[in-house]
């Protein structure tokens, strides 16, 4: 069994550069054709999905939604796939943020792993409630697993980002420089390459 995650398809605000975490916003029109090329990709490929998973948000949902109706494979939202809680920052971008909080920005720069940002949560914090989500879907798929048969989880741009830090051993300082999470773009991720991860998500802080 393979895993396939995704982020959601385009938004308006990340058009406008805004940064999204709780706020509950839509995909726009593209965001919509991106998820329909995120199925048509799929099926191209030949991935025979038999569960889809999903954020709660609007945006992910749309769009797991969207390949979901194409495979005719219902769609469960699980907590702990949602966006990142960037808390006082959301609504603005990143030159705002750096004009309007300076100082939360600063500290929370000094420590992007473990800080928080003001308000909201740290990437360890999406990283942890990641894999509890991850747990309890393996939980759910054993029969998808004994069939052979592959899953998508639908998320975000930061808990995409979280992973690929880790997997491949970058400073969260600097990863988003590095990664470029694209819109309704799958990622494969065997499930041996996500214990792996997990096991480096709690090594990392002994």
């Amino acid at each position: 069994m393979d895993i396939y995650l995704a982020r959601h398809g385009e938004t308006d605000w990340n058009i406008a550069k805004r940064v999204q975490g709780t706020t509950d916003t839509s995909l726009n029109e593209n965001g919509i054709r991106q998820a329909e090329r995120l199925y048509q990709n799929l099926k191209k490929d030949n991935i025979d999905l038999c569960r889809i998973y999903s954020s709660r948000q609007k945006r992910a949902l749309t769009t797991a939604r969207i390949v979901g109706a194409g495979y005719h494979v219902p769609v469960e939202t699980v907590s702990g796939l949602e966006e990142m809680n960037f808390g006082l920052f959301e609504g603005h971008t990143w030159e705002e943020i750096a004009t309007l909080y300076q100082d939360e920005l600063k500290e929370w720069e000094s420590d992007k792993r473990c800080h928080r940002t003001p308000g909201g949560e740290s990437y360890q914090d999406v990283l942890e409630r990641f894999f509890a989500s991850l747990d309890r879907i393996l939980g759910d798929v054993n029969d998808g697993i004994a069939s052979g048969g592959d899953i998508l989880l639908l998320t975000h741009g930061a808990v995409l980002m979280s992973l690929l830090t880790v997997k491949n051993d970058l400073d969260f300082a600097t990863s988003y420089a590095v990664l470029d999470i694209e819109n309704a773009k799958a990622i494969r991720l065997e499930l041996s390459e996500l214990r792996e991860i997990k096991r480096k998500v709690y090594l990392d802080l002994d």
